[in-house]
């Protein structure tokens, strides 16, 4: 989350380009499998598999290329960041199919699309509309999915277990 919570001092689209950039920056640097990244206003939710369990090498790198290209286009001196990086490791495959949800409903809880697949700033949306993303991105399920995307997009509060049957 960015510093003091303030929204970032560009506009979500250069935003956009400099945290894709940064995250094939950290790629080259540490072999991670990204699964879901969704930017934010003043945030950014990342879901990724480190085979090698190292997330802090990887974070370093991708933080650091990304606030440092934030800081060097908003002419910013002090830390972008308002802390460290919060991480939790995935358990089984409910706690997997729930946070994958969590992170593409964020715009959605935000008022700012209808529905998940329509926020242009997620791999979501570049998988579902066929557009190329710059890095490979490791899908969880398959976006494709009709009966999927209606899930993703259901109200959470309305539901009484969240689980994908297959």
């Amino acid at each position: 989350r960015s510093n003091n919570r303030e929204w970032f001092d560009l506009g979500l689209e250069e935003v956009w380009k400099l945290a894709t950039s940064a995250l094939c920056y950290g790629e080259e640097k540490v072999s991670v499998k990204i699964s879901a990244f969704v930017l934010m206003s003043n945030h950014y939710h990342l879901l990724i598999r480190t085979p090698n369990a190292n997330i802090d090498e990887f974070m370093k790198h991708f933080n650091k290329k990304f606030s440092d290209e934030l800081r060097k286009r908003t002419g910013r001196i002090n830390r972008m960041f308002g802390g460290r990086y919060k991480w939790s490791i995935i358990k089984n495959l409910s706690h997997l199919y729930n946070v994958y949800r969590y992170i593409y409903q964020n715009p959605l809880r935000a008022s700012l699309v209808f529905k998940c697949e329509e926020y242009p700033f997620s791999t979501l949306y570049y998988k579902v509309n066929n557009k190329r993303f710059p890095i490979l991105v490791e899908q969880c399920v398959d976006e494709s999915d009709l009966e999927l995307l209606c899930w993703l997009n259901d109200d959470v509060s309305l539901e009484e277990s969240s689980s994908i049957r297959r």
